[in-house]
């Protein structure tokens, strides 16, 4: 019951009556929001769930654990590998040397003294030869005479060998 309705709203004593507002607020009645719990994800899903999610988890732990041991398994067999590599380079190079050192002349001569008992040739024993190259006749081969020239040299030698 406004005594004022065309005046401001700060003198609008209507407002303070108690069943003008109740009248007021059943019109304007909202609908009442029903807040009901939701199940948490731990409460919705069954035991049996939880149970197969929880092994596939520690599936793909083992997984990954067993795969990076295999990993450092590979790596320390790589590091053995190259470590044996480098040992066999050592001991090729050294035996590379030792053999460079016997092939030299020298050592090739202190082994044929000491071990073979061989010993340098002194003047005394060098002994030099004349060869007269008079009496010495060269034979020139034949040129090649075809067919039946190679049969006819063929048909000498046989009578050579003979003695004819």
């Amino acid at each position: 019951m406004s005594y004022h309705n065309d005046s401001n709203l700060a003198y609008d004593l209507s407002l303070f009556d108690r069943s003008n507002r109740e009248n007021r607020e059943k019109r304007e009645e909202k609908p009442k929001i029903k807040i009901t719990e939701t199940p948490s994800v731990s409460k919705s899903g069954s035991k049996f769930k939880l149970a197969v999610a929880a092994v596939v988890v520690f599936g793909a732990l083992c997984a990954v654990n067993y795969s990076n041991t295999k990993v450092d398994d590979i790596s320390v067999l790589i590091e053995d590998q190259q470590a044996e590599l480098q040992n066999a380079l050592d001991d090729n190079a050294l035996l590379q040397n030792k053999l460079d050192s016997m092939v030299n002349s020298s050592y090739i001569e202190k082994y044929a003294e000491e071990n073979l008992g061989m010993t340098k040739v002194s003047p005394s024993q060098k002994k030099y030869i004349s060869i007269n190259t008079e009496n010495l006749v060269n034979v020139e081969k034949e040129e090649d005479l075809g067919f039946i020239g190679s049969i006819k040299s063929w048909w000498d030698g046989v009578l050579e060998y003979i003695g004819f």
